[in-house]
C-alpha cells in the first residue's frame, strides 16, 4: 500500500472513536458549542493542516526517503519545532525569547554535527595520516 494511501485512511479511521471519547468525556453541550463556533477562517485552518502542510509534507517526505539514506533524511524531523517557532514568529507576530534562539542554535548544530560530522571528521583524519 502507498504510504499516502495509508496517511489518508489514518486519518479517516480515527475520528470516529475520537468523537464518541468527546461525546463521553465532555458531554453534548460542548460539541454543539463547538460547532457554533466555527467560521470561515476555521475551515481554512483545517484545508491548510489537511491539504498543503500532511500532503504536501507526506509527499516530500516520500520523495526524500525514495531518493536519499533514511539516515540523512530523518534528522530533518528535528527541523519542525524551528519552523513552528520561525511561522509563529512570523505570521503571528509572537515574541521568541532568548532561550529560544539558544535552544533553535542547539538544534541546528546538532543537525549540522549529525548529518556533515562523520565526513568532516574522514577529511580532519585523512589530512593528518
Amino acid at each position: 500500500m502507498n504510504q499516502l494511501a495509508f496517511v489518508v485512511w489514518a486519518s479517516v479511521v480515527p475520528p470516529i472513536p475520537l468523537f464518541l471519547l468527546s461525546l463521553v468525556i465532555e458531554g453534548p453541550q460542548a460539541i454543539f458549542a463547538a460547532w457554533d463556533g466555527l467560521s470561515l477562517s476555521t475551515f481554512g485552518a483545517l484545508a491548510y493542516i489537511a491539504w498543503a502542510s500532511t500532503l504536501f509534507g507526506y509527499a516530500v517526505w516520500n520523495f526524500l526517503m525514495s531518493r536519499y539514506p533514511v539516515n540523512k533524511v530523518a534528522p530533518l524531523t528535528l527541523l519542525v519545532p524551528l519552523v513552528g517557532l520561525s511561522t509563529g514568529w512570523l505570521v503571528f507576530d509572537e515574541s521568541l525569547q532568548a532561550f529560544h534562539f539558544i535552544g533553535g542554535g542547539l538544534l541546528m548544530l546538532g543537525l549540522l554535527v549529525n548529518l556533515f560530522g562523520a565526513s568532516v571528521v574522514e577529511r580532519f583524519t585523512w589530512k593528518r595520516t
